[in-house]
C-alpha cells in the first residue's frame, strides 16, 4: 500500500514539475508585459442554494408532494395486503385453479403498483430537477451582474479554492439578490 502511495506521490511530483516547466515561460512573459492582474470573485453555490428562499420553498413543496404520494402508496399497499389476507382465508374453499388465478391477479396488481411507484418517483425527481434549474439560472444571472458591476474577470466556485480573502467573496451578495428577485419557484405538475 505504501509503495502505491509513494509511486502516486512521485508521479504527482513529476507532473507538477512538468507543468511548472511548461508554464514558466508564459508566466515570465506575462510578468514582463506588466499585465493587469485578474480580478477574481469567489462564489459558494452550495451556500447560495442552502440559503435561498426559493430553494426552501421548493423543498417544502416537494416534501408535501412526497408526503401525499407516500399516503396514497400506504393506502394502496393496505388494500393489497387486505386482498392477500382475504385470499389466504379463501384458500381452503377455492379450487387450486381458482386460487392460482386469484394469486396471479394479486401478484400482477403488486407488480403494477411497483411500476407506478417507480414511475412516480422518477417523475418527482424530474420535476424537482426542472425547478432547481430555475434557481440555478437566476443564480448565474445574478452572479454575472455582480461580476460586471465589480469588473471581475473570473468567478470561481468556492470548492476550487483553498484560501480566499473576504473581499473576493460574492456569495452573500448573490444570496441577498437572489432572495430579493426569486422567492418562489414554479414547480411543474407531474405528468403521471
Amino acid at each position: 500500500m505504501s509503495q502505491r502511495v509513494s509511486a502516486c506521490a512521485a508521479q504527482l511530483l513529476r507532473l507538477v514539475i512538468l507543468v511548472s516547466c511548461l508554464c514558466a515561460p508564459a508566466l515570465a512573459q506575462a510578468q514582463t508585459e506588466a499585465a493587469n492582474p485578474a480580478v477574481i470573485g469567489i462564489l459558494d453555490t452550495q451556500k447560495v442554494l442552502r440559503e435561498s428562499v426559493a430553494m426552501r420553498s421548493l423543498s417544502k413543496e416537494m416534501e408535501a408532494r412526497r408526503s401525499t404520494f407516500q399516503e396514497e402508496l400506504r393506502q394502496r399497499e393496505d388494500e393489497l395486503r387486505s386482498a392477500d389476507q382475504e385470499l389466504a382465508r379463501q384458500r381452503s374453499i377455492l379450487s387450486a385453479e381458482a386460487f392460482a388465478e386469484k394469486r396471479s391477479e394479486l401478484e400482477q396488481q403488486v407488480a403494477s403498483l411497483q411500476r407506478q411507484v417507480q414511475a412516480r418517483r422518477k417523475e418527482l425527481d424530474r420535476v424537482y430537477g426542472q425547478a432547481v434549474k430555475q434557481v440555478q439560472g437566476a443564480l448565474v444571472t445574478i452572479a454575472q451582474q455582480i461580476a460586471t458591476e465589480r469588473k471581475l474577470d473570473l468567478v470561481l466556485p468556492k470548492t476550487a479554492v483553498v484560501l480566499v480573502r473576504n473581499d473576493m467573496e460574492i456569495t452573500d451578495e448573490v444570496v441577498k439578490r437572489l432572495n430579493e428577485t426569486l422567492t418562489e419557484v414554479t414547480v411543474p405538475s407531474p405528468q403521471n
